[in-house]
């Protein structure tokens, strides 16, 4: 099992402070580690191999391990990091080069303190939010002493890696610290002809902005938002997505309810496929760029 290390609290005004160097040094360093829109261009030949997307079963909360022909990709660690950290010890990961936190919600970021302090990280995607948690001062405090890139998106970022996968950022666009869910970094991942749009905690308001930004936002797979809570998914949010498969990630018999009825019975009405983690464990998710593959971790 992994280890914590201790940490000092920190205060808010040092937090703030933390957060206003690193974007600055986001902006300083910006053409290092920003692909720009010229980049469209590059190879995107799904010949090199395949992209797994690995939900991994953390309980009552969300982690998505991303492994692509030339990329180690973490989205979350839910709070249990040192489930997250042997499960990718169990895939041989030795770095990653991007973790995406999508919001500061412990749920989602907890989890990150302890892959922090055990795997190697390049680059940390953040919208850049304030909370005043300790698990948020912790998880800052670590991306300054290991000396990650820490890189403040918003709606419009976008990556094209040599081996053919895009990563697209369509939310937030202006996150407000009032509804942290609303806040939550919404990604899609393209790879040939199949897509991935991960919603982190995103509710109806933010599925609303990124229905007004005209993204192309229709996938494949889908990732439930708020861990299939009424909140989320709402009606014009999913016709736009149109999966042919949704991801729920929650806790078994967690105290929220989750997944809601009203979200199970909108999407067997639209005849979706759903996975849960709650009860089938780890779902891993694996694409050749022209079709795609689904594996569970119980029956």
């Amino acid at each position: 099992m992994a280890r914590r290390k201790k940490q000092n609290r920190i205060t808010l005004t040092t937090v703030i402070i933390l957060l206003v160097i690193l974007a600055l040094y986001q902006l300083l360093d910006t053409n290092d580690f920003f692909s720009d829109s010229g980049q469209d261009t590059l190879n995107v030949n799904t010949q090199n191999g395949f992209v797994e997307v690995h939900f991994i079963d953390v309980g009552q909360g969300d982690s998505i391990y991303i492994k692509t022909p030339t990329q180690d990709i973490l989205i979350d660690a839910g709070e249990r990091g040192d489930t997250v950290v042997e499960y990718l010890n169990s895939q041989n990961v030795e770095d990653l080069e991007l973790v995406i936190g999508t919001h500061p919600h412990t749920d989602h970021i907890g989890g990150l303190i302890n892959v922090f302090e055990e795997i190697p990280v390049k680059e940390v995607m953040d919208p850049g939010i304030v909370h005043t948690s300790k698990t948020f001062e912790e998880y800052l405090a670590l991306i300054e002493e290991k000396n990650m890139i820490f890189t403040v998106v918003r709606a419009g970022t976008k990556r094209t890696y040599d081996d053919g996968v895009v990563l697209e950022i369509l939310s937030p666009a202006n996150p407000s610290e009032e509804n942290l869910n609303d806040a939550s970094i919404v990604a899609k991942l393209n790879y040939g002809e199949i897509s991935f749009l991960f919603t982190g905690d995103a509710e109806t308001t933010s599925e609303k902005e990124v229905l007004r930004s005209g993204y192309q936002i229709k996938s494949n797979v889908l990732k439930a938002g708020h861990h299939g809570s009424a909140t989320s998914t709402s009606d014009d949010f999913l016709k736009a997505v149109s999966p042919e498969t949704v991801i729920i990630m929650c806790g078994t018999d967690n105290s929220y309810g989750h997944p809601h009825k009203e979200t199970l019975e909108k999407l067997e009405k639209a005849d979706i496929d759903v996975y849960r983690t709650d009860l089938l464990g780890t779902i891993i998710v694996e694409t050749n760029g022209a079709d795609y593959d689904i594996k569970y971790e119980k029956n």
